[in-house]
């Protein structure tokens, strides 16, 4: 057994010194700088997580994962971006859910969204959606071990009118994690044991990636998040119009339709105001009151503006005072009682 493995490693470290050759018949000039290759370094956090992982004898993953973060940090090139979300075929009898929306642009419609979902082979499926009142959309789409690998179209339609074009990728990586020879495993463990130099690391992997003897496909694409922003004055006379502008976006995009409540209490959670309505094709939703002249000295008021859309939801408090000036009726503000 000793003997198999000693072949095994020497056949690693062989592999190592064909690179290295072909790194110098490629670039000559690189190689024979001996102080640049020595400035190559991996950042410790990178190598700490390797090692902590590759105790846990799951390397074919800790090895796609250490791929990924060199290439964001730019150590190696050559890479597959991808703007697409890519969703990995379940396991054997599972079943996961790619989630589909959208919005049509328009309240209180009723009826059904169509999308055509154009599968890799061409094939086509079609779903049908109810709208909500909002004007938006959801469903979602079953993937499971049987699933056809590589791009779907997505065309959603109503009464007749496209409404959009999307892409989403299915991948098996998993399987695919296996197209990674056996014999990298060893130059992983000896980078981890600090057998190698992360120049010859770094020059093992970028060899693998330019011969397409391994592919790394890295999603640019960043999840969308809802954010909301309020605006308003923070001291406001009794009496006068206030106004409380909320400014929604998701996925740095203004929302029109979001629906917006706004609830303003004292701080004995007495309810003074409320009130919901949607936001506009600005992604903003503009509240103006009177405040009511009950007030008789300076107080403190809160406004909670909460926001829905598709799944996200948000709440943010936004304060206020309100106050009277000296001399006014009914007015306690010190100095005047």
């Amino acid at each position: 057994m000793q003997k198999i493995l000693s072949i095994f490693g020497l056949v690693a470290m062989l592999f190592i010194g064909i690179i290295s050759l072909a790194v110098a018949e490629s670039n000559e000039q690189s190689l024979l700088d001996n102080s640049s290759s020595q400035s190559v370094e991996i950042p410790k956090w990178i190598k700490d997580n390797a090692q902590n992982h590759s105790m846990q004898n799951n390397s074919k993953q800790d090895i796609i994962s250490l791929l990924e973060n060199l290439s964001n940090i730019g150590m190696i090139k050559n890479v597959v971006h991808t703007q697409m979300q890519i969703y990995d075929i379940p396991p054997k009898g599972k079943i996961d859910f790619v989630s589909i929306s959208g919005n049509v642009n328009e309240y209180g419609k009723s009826g059904f969204v169509t999308l055509e979902i154009q599968k890799p082979d061409n094939t086509k499926e079609i779903l049908r959606t109810p709208i909500l009142e909002t004007g938006l959309y959801s469903t979602v789409f079953p993937i499971n071990d049987q699933s056809q690998k590589g791009t779907y179209r997505v065309v959603s339609e109503f009464n007749g009118k496209q409404l959009s074009v999307s892409y989403f990728s299915v991948a098996d990586t998993v399987n695919d994690s296996k197209k990674i020879p056996s014999w990298f495993g060893t130059i992983f463990y000896w980078w981890i044991d600090n057998k190698i130099t992360d120049a010859e690391f770094i020059q093992s992997i970028q060899y693998l990636i330019d011969n397409k003897i391994i592919i790394i496909f890295i999603n640019n694409q960043t999840t969308p998040e809802l954010e909301l922003s309020v605006e308003g004055q923070h001291l406001v006379r009794r009496g006068t119009t206030h106004t409380i502008t909320s400014h929604i976006t998701y996925g740095e995009k203004p929302v029109e339709g979001a629906r917006v409540t706004l609830t303003i209490e004292d701080y004995d959670e007495n309810i003074i105001r409320e009130f919901n309505g949607f936001s506009d094709n600005y992604g903003e939703f503009v509240f103006s009151w009177e405040i009511p002249k009950k007030y008789d000295d300076l107080e403190t008021l809160l406004a909670y503006v909460n926001v829905t859309y598709e799944d996200s939801s948000l709440t943010k408090l936004f304060k206020f005072q309100v106050y009277c000036l000296p001399g006014e009726s009914n007015c306690k503000i010190d100095g005047n009682r």
